[in-house]
């Protein structure tokens, strides 16, 4: 009966000891901020340094993890080259990824879209996550998934108001002929 007791005990206590976590993830939940860093004016100072010179400066920058070669929350596992956290940005008529360079103290181009070449682009939802996913003319895809500030959980808003930005553009410049 000694051996049961403490195991009963703990069993029984723990509901009552995730209490203080829940409430610690509640607040962590409440704090995280949008991942949209547009207004953050070093940020976006870094990323326009990083674009091609005759490129306009961004009008959309976010934190983002990037799934190379992915069509959505499906494929992500299945993709030989994982993911890379950085930024997502819109300049000009190009989707830009980015990556911080901490030795440089800059930012390094790792992937652009140009969207004249994109024929497909659409928000992939899996229960509160959100990821755009963008096909290209070759039907090549990426997807990005936009994170909160601290990296906890997906920003839908961000994610919903980048793939807003893209059909804009997309509406006034034409879309590509598939």
């Amino acid at each position: 009966m000694g051996f049961n007791y403490p195991f009963k005990a703990r069993m029984h206590a723990g509901p009552i000891a995730l209490r203080p976590l829940c409430g610690l993830l509640a607040m962590l939940m409440a704090a995280c901020g949008t991942s949209e860093l547009s207004n953050d004016a070093e940020v976006t100072g870094r990323v326009a340094e990083a674009l091609p010179v005759d490129t306009p400066p961004p009008g959309f920058v976010a934190q983002a993890m990037w799934f190379p070669h992915s069509q959505g929350f499906g494929s992500t596992d299945a993709s030989p080259l994982g993911h890379v956290s950085g930024v997502l940005s819109l300049a000009g008529d190009k989707l830009w990824f980015m990556a911080w360079n901490s030795p440089e103290h800059h930012y390094d181009v790792l992937q652009s879209l140009g969207l004249r070449r994109v024929i497909n682009v659409r928000v992939a939802h899996f229960g509160p996550s959100t990821m755009l996913v963008v096909e290209s003319w070759d039907r090549s895809f990426d997807s990005f998934e936009l994170m909160r500030k601290g990296r906890f959980g997906s920003d839908s808003e961000a994610t919903q108001a980048v793939y807003d930005k893209i059909q804009a553009w997309r509406a006034k410049n034409g879309a590509p002929e598939s």
